[in-house]
């Protein structure tokens, strides 16, 4: 593996990684078709002028954390490219579902609304404990649409439909008292998602409002489950199933799972799924705070796996209060150790934190393999 390191500023001595060994060539030709599948990431052009999605600012209010908003929105184009190719596509923030729309839906069932939450079946006259008894599930509905690039008409349509893991309530009896707590959806142990059950269930709704909506194009609909993780959690939900609805149908004939996981380091989950890596990212760990004892520097990771396998790996580095010239020295340090964690087709990213502000990064190119360091 030819690797270069590329300073953004001067930096001596420079560290050379070091080269893969005979060992790691076992699987070579799998990791190359791996490493292609990775690299080759496709990316939406958006449609110009842009134009803002006509829900603008209601994912961020229904949504738990920012990391969830991020994630659905960046996920589901990454997941449309399979049904709307790039080359004949732009992507154009969703036009037909507006705020009213999403809203409705966001009610709890009843007789005479369009709400897909859960209805409260026996009130008990205590406002919190009838919100903890029947939690609501539906959290948003993101809406994504595809325009031809030749004609300049929409043709595709994809959405996402968030549901709650756990359950946020904020609620108000009659005399204006609030009340908040935090319920889990799921209590069972019965291996059986509800949560994705109930995405399934509703999912039929929403296609059959959009095809009975004749301001909406009928056009395919690629239709995802993304299932947030909770609103303290540093990692975000997952998307948990997908299908494809044909131009002029109205029904969900089949789902496929989706696959894709994130996971933190360190932590139990990550060495049960992948002790090698796991045991890499200690021992990077460890390098590093044993180089920068008098910082205590704070490590923790996170990864992403698709299909099982490592797709891409985040790092941050907490370090308070850390000057310019051990910043330096830390950039040489994390630089020279990534070759304990370096793998040949994934990009990795190093940020250094001090009191959360970003002061330095270590990127590792998996393309142009070649390492870029900087302060900021």
């Amino acid at each position: 593996m030819n690797i270069k390191k590329s300073m953004l500023f001067f930096l001596s001595p420079l560290f050379l990684l070091a080269s893969c060994s005979d060992d790691d060539q076992v699987n070579k030709n799998d990791e190359k078709m791996y490493a292609s599948s990775i690299q080759k990431q496709e990316i939406y052009e958006i449609k110009q002028p842009a134009i803002s999605n006509v829900s603008r600012g209601l994912i961020v209010n229904n949504m738990n954390n920012s990391l969830n908003v991020t994630e659905v929105e960046k996920g589901l184009m990454d997941l449309s490219v399979n049904y709307f190719p790039t080359k004949e596509f732009y992507m154009q923030e969703g036009q037909y579902l507006d705020g009213k729309t999403i809203n409705k839906w966001l009610d709890r069932k009843s007789k005479e609304g369009f709400g897909l939450n859960p209805p409260i079946e026996k009130s008990t006259g205590d406002v919190l404990e009838d919100e903890k008894s029947n939690p609501k599930i539906l959290s948003h509905v993101l809406e994504q649409n595809f325009v031809n690039k030749e004609n300049g008409k929409v043709e595709g349509m994809s959405l996402a439909i968030s549901l709650n893991e756990f359950y946020d309530i904020r609620v108000h009896d009659d005399k204006g008292l609030t009340y908040t707590d935090q319920v889990k959806v799921d209590t069972n142990e019965d291996k059986v998602n509800d949560v994705e059950n109930y995405g399934k269930k509703i999912a039929g709704t929403i296609i059959k409002n959009i095809r009975n909506n004749n301001k909406i194009p009928n056009v395919p609909i690629y239709l995802t489950l993304y299932q947030e993780s909770n609103k303290n959690d540093i990692i975000p939900g997952i998307f948990l199933a997908q299908t494809f609805i044909p131009e002029g149908e109205d029904k969900i004939d089949k789902w496929a799972a989706i696959d894709i996981k994130n996971y933190t380091f360190p932590s139990d989950s990550l060495y049960s799924l992948d002790k090698d890596t796991s045991s890499k990212l200690l021992i990077f760990k460890e390098d590093i705070q044993e180089g920068f004892k008098h910082l205590n520097p704070k490590i923790v990771g996170k990864l992403r796996y698709e299909n099982g396998k490592l797709t891409e790996l985040k790092i941050d580095v907490n370090v308070p209060l850390i000057n310019d010239t051990e910043l330096i020295g830390l950039l040489q340090l994390t630089s020279t150790k990534l070759n304990t964690i370096l793998f040949d087709y994934i990009p990795i990213s190093i940020r250094i934190l001090d009191q959360n502000k970003d002061v330095g990064i270590v990127l590792w190119d998996p393309i142009e393999k070649q390492i870029y360091v900087t302060p900021i």
